[in-house]
């Protein structure tokens, strides 16, 4: 079983590069997107495993691709990042990621609900949750999620999340999340 044991020096270098990145898309892509910030938190729902849960704080930037059809759907593109804890089995560890995501709405703006579809890096500085052996410290979430935006700057999210580290590790369980969170934009 693996352990990362210079979990908190990782995870710090991996905030400070995802918080980088995204502050250079934000001013490469200035007056393009919008800066949202927001908060989640989620419970696991694997059958027969150990049960976790993830709390994070998650920043994305809108980049400057777009796709418009017709008068109803728009395509836009966001470059995210997160920083947060796993919890599971008793232990608890840092969760980070770096990813990308397709924002699905209404074209003319007159819908409130947006359908948001990712991927991204994760880094874990825990491996090993009580019995759970999610395989080495590099992982990759997919991402769907719901926003209902209720005042105009202001979105609840429901979130359905799948992370695994792809058989890149002899263990490879998955972890799959449900998350519920509140978006700002700015």
């Amino acid at each position: 079983m693996r352990r990362w044991h210079h979990s908190a020096g990782a995870m710090i270098v991996l905030i400070l590069v995802a918080s980088g990145v995204t502050l250079i898309a934000a001013e490469a892509c200035a007056g393009r997107g919008s800066l949202e910030a927001g908060l989640r938190a989620g419970a696991s729902f694997n059958e027969e495993d150990e049960s976790f849960n993830q709390y994070d704080i998650g920043v994305r930037y809108g980049l400057p691709w777009s796709w418009v059809w017709g008068d109803a759907l728009q395509v836009d593109t966001n470059v995210a990042t997160s920083i947060g804890v796993l919890e599971g089995g008793g232990d608890a560890g840092l969760v980070g990621s770096l990813g990308f995501e397709f924002v699905f709405g209404s074209a003319r703006g007159k819908c409130p609900f947006e359908i948001r579809a990712g991927s991204a890096l994760t880094l874990i500085s825990e491996d090993q949750y009580g019995d759970e052996d999610l395989g080495g410290p590099v992982q990759f979430t997919h991402h769907i999620s719901l926003h209902y935006w209720f005042l105009e700057n202001l979105s609840v999210v429901a979130r359905v999340q799948h992370m695994s580290n792809a058989g890149i590790y002899d263990e490879n369980p998955g972890l799959d999340m449900i998350m519920l969170g509140l978006i700002g934009r700015f």
